[in-house]
């Protein structure tokens, strides 16, 4: 790419895509301005408020965009260090079965690994396990539909019991994009499936990384972006788009100054990004129309500290409750620290936080996680509005590519359509895909 250092950047929004993007920009001679609403870049996960008690983050072998950036970030090999962890799941009798890893070469390794996974009746690993090698060999085809069926339906279809679907592909579903199988489309369950089970067992590696996104990105790229004399509007919220044309000339900021730009990366979730955009683009557009059509649900972070010895890092997949993942890591030598994630939208609602302790020692205890003598120290709970883009059957339509059609503005976030469910992957896939069409692109 040829370095400009005449065009500038506006990017809306600090998240991981727009840091992504300034990131890349800025490392090619752009002139970067990053606008951002919160008073901490980084997103809703690295809020001020989460900062005494930061989510671990968890890469896969199949993320291969958050590795490089990681790697740009981080020359160093040994920083930050990241430990390799089983995939466990917890069965409707409490009992816990890790999904085992072999190293035989593809496709050979995910067939022996479904044949000796416990975790589901042997006849239903058989009819899954053959239906694969199907797929393979070319005598299966997906079918042509699985956009417009449910997970849930599309699974019972091909000989999994609604046991296996509950305690297995349920929790799987749900720690991989957020979504129940009950009401993601099939082809959003395969897509997601693919890349870690369907691949290369590399790919299928999964690593937690002590430090929080906070520590492994945001922090990095913040003070290379300042180094090299980014402006970064914090507590700042843009309102409006201006244009001409077809074209934004300006973006409108709440205090009613204009900031201008050769190019606009709308960082932002859809629900932020079509009250800035004019009218007339939005019953002009289909690209646009679209985006009213996509739905987000809750996400509700727990982080609990429990006093006992700092434990191995385990990660266990939760069937039959509000939790679908468990993550135990060592926060201190004497405390060990645990990350429960849920998309139940009745989840805040219905559970007081008087029972709340209860209910994490319960769980906790029965998962094998808590020692007998061990106590719970804290607990600290985030509900995150909107965190989670909805799968549902006919979303993959809706989800918008990077390019807009409008000549200067482009699009990026978990939420886009990067062939990835709305993750962290998802997220610097299309940051990078909007530095790359920037700076592949003549001055406009």
């Amino acid at each position: 790419m040829t370095s400009t250092t005449t065009q500038s950047v506006v990017i809306l929004g600090g998240g991981p895509a727009g840091l992504t993007a300034a990131y890349h920009l800025t490392r090619h001679g752009y002139r970067v301005t990053i606008i951002d609403r919160r008073p901490l870049l980084g997103g809703a996960r690295t809020s001020e408020d989460l900062c005494d008690s930061p989510e671990p983050l968890t890469i896969l072998g199949c993320h291969h965009a958050t590795q490089a950036l990681l790697r740009s970030l981080h020359p160093d090999p040994q920083q930050p260090a990241g430990a390799a962890i089983p995939l466990e799941f917890r069965l409707h009798d409490d009992s816990l079965v890790q999904y085992p890893r072999t190293w035989l070469p593809a496709p050979l390794h995910t067939w022996v690994n479904l044949m000796r996974f416990a975790g589901i009746p042997w006849k239903e690993r058989w009819r899954m396990a053959s239906w694969v090698e199907r797929l393979w060999e070319g005598d299966e085809r997906l079918p042509a539909d699985l956009e417009q069926r449910t997970a849930d339906e599309w699974l019972g279809s091909i000989g999994q019991s609604p046991i296996t679907c509950r305690v297995v592909w349920n929790p799987l579903a749900r720690w991989l994009t957020g979504n129940d199988l009950s009401t993601m489309s099939a082809d959003a369950f395969v897509t997601s499936m693919r890349p870690l089970f369907l691949s290369t067992h590399s790919n299928s590696r999964i690593s937690v990384v002590q430090n929080s996104l906070q520590t492994c990105f945001v922090q990095p790229i913040t003070e290379t972006l300042t180094q090299v004399g980014t402006t970064i509007l914090r507590n700042t919220e843009a309102t409006q788009f201006r244009y001409e044309r077809d074209h934004i000339s300006g973006v409108l900021l709440r205090d009613d100054s204009l900031l201008q730009a050769d190019w606009y990366v709308a960082a932002l979730p859809p629900q932020q990004l079509t009250p800035l955009l004019p009218e007339r683009w939005l019953t002009r557009y289909a690209y646009f129309q679209q985006l009213a059509e996509l739905r987000s649900v809750d996400s509700t972070i727990l982080h609990v500290h429990a006093e006992q010895p700092r434990a191995t890092p385990r990660l266990i997949l939760l069937g039959d409750t509000s939790f679908h993942s468990v993550l135990a890591t060592a926060a201190r030598p004497d405390h060990t620290g645990f990350s429960l994630i849920t998309t139940d939208s009745q989840f805040a609602q219905t559970r007081p936080d008087s029972d709340l302790e209860a209910h994490i020692y319960d769980l906790l205890k029965s998962s094998g996680l808590l020692l007998p003598k061990s106590t719970i120290v804290s607990t600290h709970r985030r509900t995150i509005p909107n965190a989670i883009l909805s799968l549902r059957p006919g979303s993959k339509l809706h989800r918008p590519i990077q390019r807009s059609p409008i000549a200067n503005l482009l699009v990026a976030g978990a939420w886009t359509d990067t062939g990835w469910p709305p993750n962290l992957e998802s997220a610097i896939v299309s940051g990078n895909r909007c530095a790359e069409t920037i700076a592949s692109n003549k001055p406009v």
